[in-house]
Order: C-alpha cells, then sequence, then structure tokens
C-alpha cells in the first residue's frame, strides 16, 4: 500500500511538471517560418498579398510588415479558409480557424500565439485517460488504472510532447483529437450503441479536420474492426461503416479543396521528395526520432547511446505486449503505430525523399510506443510475484525512464533553438546584430515566410527594404549609394532552403556592382555553416573614402 501511495505521489509530481514545463518560457524559442505563416493564414491573408503590398520597392518599418501577423478586424474566418484553399489546401482548416478567433479574442503575439496549443495539450490527459481504460481497464488486463496515468506520466515530461506543445501549429490539437477519436471507437465497439457510434463520428470527422494523415489513424481503425471482428459481428461492423462513411462525409469538402488544388498542395510538399537520404542516415533519424520521445538533450554522444538503449527497450516492450495481451489490445497499438509510419518510411526506402524524417508526422506511431512501455512498466510494477531484485529493476528504470525526460524538458526549456525549429534558427544572432545598431536598414528578397519569422525577433526601428518573392529566385534590390546615406548600417538578409539554388543567388549576387557583401552571419544546419544569411553591405565609394 505504501509503495502505491509513493508511485502516486511520484507520478503526480511528473503530471505537476510536464503541465510546468509547457507554459514557461513560451516566447522565447525562434518563431520559425511554419509558425509565421500559420499566423499568417489564422490573420486571414495569403503570401500573394504580402509580395504585391511590398513589390513597390519601398522602404517600410517592421511595424508594418507584422501586420499580416495580427489580425486587423477586416478578415473573417472564412478569409482563413480561403488562404489555406488557395496556398494550403493540404492543410485542414480546423486549427486555423481556432486559432483565428483565439487571435480576435485573447491576443496574437508570440507566447499568446503559442499559449492555444500549450492549452490544447492539456487536454490529451483526459483523452489518454479515457484510452487506457478503454483498452487495458475494460479488457480486464489490468485491475487498476497504474497504466492509465502511466501513459499520462510519459506524455506529460515527453520532451517531444512538449516541444510540440509550444509550437503554434496543429500538432498538440492532432495528439488529442487521435486519442479521442481512438478511445470513442474502443467505447463505441464496447457499447454497440447509436449514440456511441455518434461519438465516434464526431470525432473522427474533428481529426480529420485537424491534419491530413489523420486519414492513416482511419485506415489503422478501420483494420482493427475488420481484423478483430470481421463479419462475425454484424452489428459492430454495420456501426463502425456507417460511422466512418458519415465521418468521411463530413470531411468531403476539405478533401474536394485538396482535389482541386492538388498541384498547388504537390508544390507544398515538395521538400518531402526532392530530399534524399542514404538508406542508413534514415535509419539513424528514425531512431533518434524514436529516443527523443523519451530523452533528447541534444548532446552527442549520450543522446546517440540513450537512443538506442531505448529502441531495445520498445521492441522488448512490444514482444511482451503481443505474447501477454489479448489480440483485442495489441493489435490496435500495433496498426495505429505501423500503418502511421509504414506509408512513410517505405517510399522513403524505394524512391528517397524525407516524408519520414519529419517527426511530427510520426505523433500516432509514438503514441504506440508510449502505451507499450506504459504497458510494460504496468505490468512489471503490478507483479507481486516477481523476485525483490526484479521490483527493484524495474522500479529503477521507472525513475530513470522519467528522469531522463525532466532533465531533457528542463534543458530545452532554456534553449532558444531546437530540432523541430526546421528553418529559421539563425534568426536570432541575426536580430542581434541588427538591433544593436542604431539606424539599419535590413533589404531582403527572401520568401514571405522567412521575412515574417525574422520580423518577430527585430526592433521595431528596424527598417526593410523588401521584394519579398514566392521563390527561390534574385530579385534583390540594391538602392543607390546615396540613398543609403541617412542609414547607420544597411545589411542583406538571404534564407535559402534549398541549396542548389543558393549557388546561383550567390552568382548573381556576385554581378552587383559598387558593393561589397561581407557575410557576418552563416546557417546553423550542419553541413551548410558555410552557407551566409547575413551580409554587411559596404558601397564601394564608402569604402575607398575611409582608405583614404
Amino acid at each position: 500500500m505504501k509503495y502505491k501511495l509513493l508511485l502516486r505521489f511520484f507520478l503526480a509530481i511528473v503530471l505537476v511538471l510536464g503541465i510546468f514545463f509547457r507554459f514557461t518560457h513560451l516566447e522565447d524559442k525562434v518563431y520559425w517560418y511554419d509558425e509565421a505563416i500559420t499566423s499568417l493564414r489564422a490573420s486571414g491573408y495569403t503570401e500573394e498579398e504580402v509580395v504585391q503590398h511590398f513589390s513597390k520597392k519601398s522602404i517600410v518599418s517592421v511595424t508594418e510588415l507584422q501586420r499580416y501577423q495580427h489580425p486587423d478586424g477586416t478578415r473573417s474566418v472564412i478569409d482563413v479558409v480561403k488562404s489555406l484553399a488557395k496556398e494550403d489546401p493540404q492543410h485542414p482548416p480546423l486549427y486555423y480557424g481556432l486559432l483565428h478567433f483565439w487571435f480576435h479574442s485573447i491576443g496574437s503575439s508570440v507566447a499568446l500565439a503559442r499559449l492555444l496549443p500549450a492549452l490544447l495539450s492539456l487536454l490529451a490527459f483526459p483523452c489518454t485517460y479515457w484510452l487506457c481504460q478503454e483498452l487495458f481497464v475494460e479488457t480486464g488486463i489490468f485491475a487498476d488504472n497504474l497504466p492509465t496515468w502511466l501513459t499520462i506520466g510519459l506524455i506529460a515530461v515527453s520532451p517531444f510532447h512538449v516541444l510540440y506543445s509550444q509550437e503554434s501549429r496543429q500538432y498538440s490539437l492532432w495528439t488529442v483529437t487521435t486519442l479521442l477519436s481512438t478511445a470513442a471507437l474502443l467505447r463505441a465497439i464496447r457499447l454497440k450503441t447509436r449514440i456511441s457510434w455518434g461519438i465516434y463520428t464526431l470525432t473522427l470527422a474533428i481529426n480529420l479536420y485537424t491534419f491530413l494523415l489523420a486519414g492513416l489513424v482511419a485506415i489503422a481503425h478501420g483494420l482493427y474492426v475488420i481484423l478483430i471482428y470481421g463479419f462475425r459481428h454484424r452489428k459492430i461492423l454495420k456501426g463502425y461503416f456507417v460511422a466512418s462513411v458519415l465521418g468521411f462525409m463530413v470531411f468531403l469538402p476539405s478533401a474536394w479543396i485538396l482535389i482541386i488544388n492538388q498541384s498547388q498542395a504537390k508544390k507544398d510538399l515538395d521538400w518531402t521528395f526532392i530530399t534524399n537520404r542514404k538508406n542508413s542516415e534514415l535509419s539513424d533519424i528514425w531512431i533518434q526520432n524514436l529516443g527523443r520521445i523519451f530523452f533528447d538533450t541534444n548532446q552527442d554522444p549520450w543522446d546517440f547511446y540513450v537512443h538506442r538503449v531505448l529502441l531495445v527497450l520498445v521492441v522488448y516492450a512490444f514482444y511482451c505486449l503481443c505474447r501477454q495481451t489479448p489480440i483485442s489490445v495489441w493489435l490496435l497499438i500495433i496498426l495505429l503505430t505501423c500503418v502511421s509510419t509504414l506509408p512513410l518510411m517505405v517510399p522513403d526506402l524505394i524512391f528517397g525523399g524525407a516524408r519520414s524524417i519529419a517527426a511530427r508526422y510520426m505523433i500516432t506511431s509514438f503514441l504506440g510506443v508510449q502505451l507499450s512501455i506504459a504497458y510494460l512498466l504496468g505490468r512489471n510494477l503490478a507483479n507481486p510475484s516477481l523476485k525483490f531484485w526484479h521490483q527493484k529493476f524495474w522500479q529503477l528504470l521507472l525513475v530513470i525512464l522519467f528522469s531522463g525526460s525532466i532533465l531533457s524538458c528542463a534543458i530545452n526549456a532554456q534553449a532558444t533553438v531546437w530540432y523541430n525549429k526546421g528553418l529559421n534558427k539563425e534568426n536570432i544572432a541575426v536580430a542581434k546584430i541588427i538591433n544593436q545598431t542604431t539606424h539599419p536598414l535590413l533589404i531582403s528578397d527572401a520568401q514571405v515566410g522567412h521575412i515574417l519569422s525574422l520580423s518577430h525577433s527585430l526592433n521595431p526601428n528596424v527598417q526593410i527594404l523588401l521584394q519579398p518573392s514566392e521563390t527561390e529566385t534574385f530579385k534583390v534590390y540594391l538602392p543607390t549609394v546615396g540613398e543609403l546615406k541617412p542609414f547607420s548600417d544597411v545589411f542583406l538578409y538571404r534564407y535559402h532552403p534549398a541549396r542548389p539554388r543558393t549557388k546561383v543567388w550567390l552568382k548573381k549576387l556576385a554581378k552587383q556592382q559598387n558593393y561589397k557583401f561581407e557575410p557576418i552571419v552563416f546557417r546553423f544546419a550542419k553541413f551548410l555553416t558555410d552557407e551566409p544569411v547575413l551580409w554587411r553591405v559596404i558601397p564601394i565609394l564608402k569604402k575607398l573614402e575611409r582608405q583614404t
């Protein structure tokens, strides 16, 4: 009894820490490209509008640029849907609509924009409780709710889930809706009532409207029902079929938008196809992403070795799960894990690409991993027949696993960039140099998302000469030497996600006359540290005058 009380107290502390980490230093990390575009969409604007507005070669302030990151009351949620349909049709509108209303009612600063996903991430705890009760307790696998609280604890202090709870994107909501729809499915199968199937229809539609890859979750649900119940339980099969059809019918408007704008969606997702990795690199990234669910200090070689130990633990957890539980339990977890990952992994292995290296696309499989680990820990911690040293081993493993996650969250909380910020990690270094000058001018022809991202780190007094582009073409406009005299310092900013296009752009920059371009900030990304993102612009005439 005393041991159970200590364990509950320990898990309660873990939960409190998980909540704390979700709300600490919300505004400190770089507000990167994807988040800036999210704010643009939620405010009802398009990238095309930004390009058109700033295409007159006029100097503007950071404040004027920031206008496209905050709603001004002239745009409605209809404009949000139109913006997505035109430029991001692969993203369903639910989260963006919620964020639009959040901006109007609460605020749209960096901290407030990230506050919404942080709050939404808290809903994962009751949804996890419901799912684990249906999966482990109602099926008789456990007599108490120990695995339920273990799973909640694992999600609470998971470095991965904490990271994405602080990102102004839809991924914390997708975690919630995936847990919710899966729990609703199990409840509908157990009760076999119209109301329960109606609840599943609603949760399925919400999941589909949250993120497109929720379709893989729906496929996993369908396979589970067919493989477990087949045609022997026609009532269950009929209930599931009707509920699923209705759920997908509700999603049809968003699906139709995607179909008629599929060329734009393909363009937006080009990076997943043109970025090729060796199979050995892919496997290393998969292991790394898996390990980051539990341990992520961004310190090699520690992360490297710990992640491989965690891989062994996860494999053993799935082995025990499949050996010790009925098929109705382990098959659901296996399907959630595999169906959401294999369609991304296999094409990368065969055709090349980077579909499977984005950890955020693997949320459903990560939940499956955490459920299996919770089962493993719960089974061994609740087994009184184990020898004394066996019990101590599992208790020690529990403490080590949670301590590693808490340590990872503590380290991450102090950082300004992390792996989930795929681009714009240099923003704070760039802004620090520009903000230190008295009357700076920043020249840029970078893509809209990169400029908007950087604007969140710049002082309001910074003047910007923009020629924003929707492509990677060279569009830098350099004023005459006389026009630059009012400014104390002149900088050129350009962020190039695609390295081959970088070389072309740099060659065109080198042909510009009357100026010297002195690179002062380089990319942080590994293998790209020789690529500049910020130059100091020095008129050659001024340089000669200084030498004289």
